[in-house]
């Protein structure tokens, strides 16, 4: 196979990866719902080969689950419980990590936060994972990213493993003025790195997780959701 038609191949796999990555956030494909290859490569208009493809990046990032026998199914949402210990999670790891990172903090990684800021304020927010990808991506690089500065590859790598970012968008895909109000908490957070103030920063990103489980939590209870998934 030479570049250019590995290439081509490359950019189909992620077309696909994306296109049903799209379906799982938007629960056009059910959570526990199996997951037809041959109807996907219908739909799609593709081969099964970019289907497995893509569905196997897909498993990675925990969306679905391949089971002996009975083949890929969507990955169900977090239970109430789940989402509670998530942030448990959370809560002890970030900020811990955000605590050492600013007493590390370098110039370049400076430079790395204020980016991922300014491309923050760029996205277009909205309801639908097309719309509100780029904020559960920017979501996602922004919190690994301070977690990464920390320096601990341990804390690093179990923060990857957990995909919360993916996991809580698709609990809960927020409405356009409660994605920029994230993306300005992450504001507040940046400050207090660059004033390189660690008491401050971890004060901040506590604060962040706390508002974040307390904007799921009530959605969830609105929606009947608590009782079915307890």
């Amino acid at each position: 196979m030479n570049r250019k038609t590995k290439s081509v191949r490359q950019v189909l796999t992620d077309e696909i990866y994306d296109s049903i990555k799209s379906l799982l956030m938007d629960h056009v494909i059910q959570p526990g719902e199996r997951v037809s290859i041959d109807g996907l490569a219908r739909n799609l208009k593709v081969s099964q080969t970019p289907i497995r493809e893509a569905l196997a990046r897909l498993e990675s990032d925990d969306l679905v689950v391949r089971k002996p026998l009975t083949g890929y199914s969507a990955t169900p949402v977090l239970t109430l419980n789940e989402l509670i210990e998530l942030y448990e999670f959370r809560f002890m790891l970030e900020p811990r990590a955000i605590e050492t990172a600013t007493k590390l903090m370098t110039v370049e990684g400076e430079e790395r936060l204020k980016e991922e800021l300014n491309l923050a304020k760029k996205i277009t927010t909205g309801g639908t994972y097309s719309a509100y990808r780029s904020v559960s991506e920017h979501d996602q690089r922004f919190h690994q990213l301070i977690v990464t500065l920390s320096g601990n590859p341990f804390m690093d790598a179990a923060f990857r493993r957990s995909h919360c970012h993916l996991h809580l968008f698709r609990l809960h895909p927020t409405s356009a003025p409660i994605q920029k109000m994230a993306i300005r908490e992450h504001g507040i957070i940046l400050k207090t790195i660059l004033a390189r103030d660690p008491k401050g920063a971890r004060a901040a990103m506590t604060s962040h997780l706390e508002n974040s489980r307390d904007r799921i939590l009530p959605f969830i209870l609105k929606q009947g959701r608590a009782g079915q998934i307890l």
